[in-house]
């Protein structure tokens, strides 16, 4: 038999177009799939993004550095925008670094001379009291419930629970019985004589002064008699302890002695 003269007549039970359709039905999903994928990674990355600058946006602003001035010694702080501390013995400053872009703010507890760089505002806040500046340098007090703030040079913004005032040069605002009170034309060398190891004293209780040396040299001092009396004068850290006691108890008839 020849080949020529067999004819074969193929049946199909299927369309042209769904044999196209079954054949080739997943290409669309092979496509898809890369675009669905894609698409996650980026909506996984941007998420990852955005924890991470919320993490880190939150340790910058909960992370603090604290610089301490330990009894007997003084302790220079630079800030990171540029700006000078001099802490004065037993004080203690404490500022958010990574945050510093933000908000220059500082925490004090003890004493401290302050330069401040010209920039945002500064703030330094001791308690419920607070001093506000954008350039100056001035001095601030606070130990014990005593509060005292000296502008030497720009402005000075001092708040203290409803008190606000503004302090200029050669001003100092005390707080007293709650209330501000402000001293214009102070010899504001005596507020920052503790910086060249001189402490000037005007109408002191005797046992702020003796707390003051007891801080400056890191001793314990001992007595027997009262200290209910006010101190006018002014010593030099540069002159042994017991010197110092022995200059500031003469004129009361007290005798002091240092704890070994």
């Amino acid at each position: 038999m020849k080949t020529e003269n067999i004819k074969i007549n193929p049946e199909w039970r299927k369309s042209k177009d769904e044999i196209w359709d079954e054949v080739f039905a997943g290409l669309d999903d092979v496509e898809n799939k890369p675009k669905v994928k894609r698409l996650s990674f980026w909506k996984y990355a941007a998420a990852a993004v955005i924890t991470l600058m919320v993490a880190s946006g939150a340790f910058a602003y909960l992370y603090t550095t604290t610089e301490t001035a330990v009894r007997g010694l003084h302790l220079a702080v630079t800030l990171p925008d540029g700006s000078n501390v001099k802490l004065n013995a037993e004080s203690e400053l404490t500022y958010k670094p990574y945050w510093w872009f933000a908000s220059r703010d500082v925490s004090l507890k003890g004493e401290a001379y302050f330069e401040v760089k010209p920039g945002s505002k500064f703030t330094v806040k001791s308690g419920a009291n607070a001093v506000r500046v954008l350039g100056t340098s001035f001095n601030i007090f606070s130990r014990d419930g005593k509060y005292n703030v000296t502008c030497l040079t720009g402005k000075v913004e001092v708040t203290s629970n409803s008190d606000n005032i503004l302090l200029t040069p050669n001003m100092q605002a005390a707080l007293l019985n709650g209330k501000l009170e402000v001293t214009e034309k102070t010899d504001v060398t005596q507020s920052i004589g503790w910086m060249q190891n001189k402490f000037t004293f005007i109408g002191v209780p005797l046992t702020d002064v003796v707390q003051e040396i007891e801080r400056q040299y890191d001793i314990q001092v001992i007595t027997t008699s009262k200290l209910d009396y006010l101190y006018t004068g002014n010593f030099s850290r540069t002159k042994e302890p017991e010197e110092v006691l022995q200059i500031i108890g003469k004129p009361f008839g007290i005798t002091f002695s240092i704890k070994p």
